[in-house]
């Protein structure tokens, strides 16, 4: 009978193996790392609502409150990290504040709350991303506006996640176009601002859109 403690290890010396072989063989141009490390040193909140989301859905309510609280701290520090644009999220933090509140204290009638209350939060977080994307532009920080934009991205979809809401084929592209160009920025080629402009108000044009589909 397999000794189930040395295959743990086995496992464990693997991937232990094949992470140092990915950091002995680098892909990433050194310029890239620096900025990806800019915007990783910035902690983002949504691995804490999707723990909160299952802590619920397991009764465990406490566990889910501090999971939010968790993420609030995350967002008073990205609001603190960009003041210009801090707007966009203060609303979304004071309602994942009483929603924390209200689950500690037993006051939520169903787990739908939590999702439309977190994708208030990803679509704010995706609004403020797309003002910093333009600052950072118009700044000549290309590589960091870049960054900004594949954030801008991903907070949409998971806008429409929580939604469970799956994009069309069209909705798909254009997030899909803005990610390209994301990587385009990220990798320092030449990107016009009106290509730039373009990108940008589709995304908040289909945060507009989805945001009329989900409250009509």
């Amino acid at each position: 009978m397999k000794n189930p403690f040395s295959s743990l290890m086995l496992m464990g010396f693997i991937i232990l193996s094949a992470c140092q072989s990915k950091q002995e063989h680098p892909v990433q141009p050194k310029a890239e790392a620096n900025v990806n490390e800019v915007v990783l040193s910035e902690t983002q909140p949504d691995e804490q609502f999707w723990l909160a989301l299952k802590s619920y859905a397991r009764g465990e309510y406490k566990e889910s409150s501090d999971y939010i609280n968790e993420g609030i701290v995350a967002m008073k520090e990205i609001a603190n990290n960009h003041q210009a644009n801090k707007k966009s999220i203060e609303h979304s933090i004071s309602e994942l504040k009483i929603l924390s509140d209200n689950i500690a204290g037993n006051r939520v009638k169903s787990i739908d709350e939590l999702n439309g209350t977190f994708a208030k939060a990803a679509k704010s977080l995706a609004h403020l991303r797309l003002r910093v994307t333009e600052t950072e532009f118009f700044n000549r920080s290309e590589e960091l506006a870049g960054t900004h934009l594949q954030s801008a991205a991903d907070h949409a979809s998971r806008y429409i996640s929580f939604h469970h809401y799956t994009p069309t084929k069209d909705e798909n592209g254009l997030l899909a176009d803005v990610k390209a160009l994301s990587k385009r920025l990220q990798r320092g080629d030449k990107v016009s601002e009106e290509e730039l402009k373009e990108n940008i108000n589709n995304i908040d044009s289909l945060l507009l859109k989805w945001e009329t589909r989900f409250n009509p």
